[in-house]
């Protein structure tokens, strides 16, 4: 499998609930109002500039689409739909 153009193939990170301070357990439904989701690249398209296949990145939850390729779903996003590379 490889991305072409400006897409990027990758695979969403699901976040571990965390504690605050106070003890109370935030799980992913709680989050679903941050717009920002984080993600690994699994493919870069050859028009894609910066990134590069393994990159931890954050980028909009409303972005792309999703492709289930041999039994494991993943995202399809452009690079314009990435805000941060960490």
């Amino acid at each position: 499998m490889k991305a072409i153009g400006v897409f990027l193939v990758i695979e969403d990170i699901k976040e571990k609930p965390t504690k605050t301070k106070g003890g109370l357990l935030l799980t992913d439904k709680i989050k679903e109002d941050i717009r920002y989701r984080k993600g690994k690249i699994k493919s870069v398209g050859d028009l894609v500039k910066g990134l590069q296949t393994g990159d931890t990145i954050y980028y909009d939850k409303h972005a792309g689409f999703n492709v289930e390729i041999e039994d494991e779903m993943l995202l399809v996003i452009k690079q314009q739909d990435v805000v941060i590379v960490l």
